[in-house]
């Protein structure tokens, strides 16, 4: 018989403060039937912070009044070397819901 011994050590940071930046992108949709779609977008920019980007692509299926969707979103935003968070980077798979009105 194994037994395994599982440490968590737990961390808290605080801190507080305001990032104000200027952001433009673009979104498209691909319609390859009435049912399926694929949906992107790229967003970027910059002001307090050195750049922030992200890019999100998702593959939908149409029901009535509303769309099943499976994607993947990346977001990478660098803060300024004197900001307590120096730079963050968010991505994975994701599933969400689309209502239509």
């Amino acid at each position: 018989m194994r037994c395994c011994v599982v440490r968590c050590t737990a961390r808290n940071v605080s801190d507080s403060g305001s990032v104000w930046d200027g952001i433009v992108g673009v979104r498209g949709v691909n319609r390859y039937s009435p049912k399926w779609s694929s949906i992107y977008s790229l967003s970027g920019g910059a002001g307090d912070s050195k750049y922030t980007w992200q890019a999100n692509v998702s593959l939908a299926y149409k029901f009535d009044t509303v769309s099943a969707a499976v994607g993947w979103q990346y977001l990478t935003w660098d803060f300024e070397n004197d900001a307590p968070l120096q730079d963050m980077t968010i991505n994975g798979p994701y599933v969400g819901a689309i209502f239509h009105f």
